[in-house]
């Protein structure tokens, strides 16, 4: 178990790092200081072992998404926290990261994106359904573009250090991007905005 976690940590760090078609598996050996026969034991080919990253990255996000999904607040503000859960995730964690870009790179469904996504299209349907936003804004336009948001967040993270005081750039930039996303979208009396529709 110890061998396969050191595997799993090292191919995380790879696969982040070169993507899939980039990371040949005597690069994850190399990172994970073990042979290829210790490797291929436990996971015969790259396909097998790059399933085992995106299955543990799913397994995360979906025990945050689970536990933001049940936090006693309104739905509009439900859906703006997973949105920032999401971004912490991929800013602090390496699995979660190779996880966000094996499923993009990957062919066999929406993955990862799919955990989450889902999760923030049903809060935004209720806050839709409580009026809380403008009739014409679809909530399936609106989590769209938020997975338009987290997408371009994914690569930021990459390249991006936290600031001197700690604090995390990519959640601020998807804060601020969430407001302006909702200033557009809001149907309260005195916040009007740009239109968000089909």
């Amino acid at each position: 178990m110890r061998t396969r976690r050191l595997i799993l940590q090292a191919a995380a760090e790879q696969f982040d790092l070169r993507g899939y078609a980039g990371t040949p598996l005597n690069c994850v050996t190399r990172a994970a200081g073990i042979s290829m026969g210790a490797l291929t034991f436990h996971f015969p080919t790259k396909q097998d072992l790059a399933d085992a990253v995106q299955l543990s990255g799913i397994e995360i996000t979906r025990d945050v998404v689970e536990q933001t999904a049940g936090l006693p607040v309104a739905p509009l503000h439900g859906a703006r926290a997973l949105a920032l859960s999401v971004t912490r995730l991929l800013e602090e964690c390496t699995t979660v990261r190779a996880t966000a870009r094996l499923t993009r790179e990957r062919s066999g469904g929406d993955g990862w994106t799919g955990v989450w996504l889902t999760c923030l299209t049903e809060l935004l349907r209720r806050a839709h359904d409580e009026g809380r936003l403008r009739p014409r804004v679809a909530p399936e336009t609106f989590a769209e573009s938020v997975l338009f948001l987290i997408m371009g967040i994914e690569e930021y993270t990459r390249c991006a250090a936290l600031g001197t005081d700690g604090d995390s750039p990519a959640v601020r930039r998807v804060a601020r991007a969430w407001d302006l996303l909702l200033y557009g979208a809001l149907d309260s009396a005195g916040q009007a905005g740009g239109n968000l529709t089909k």
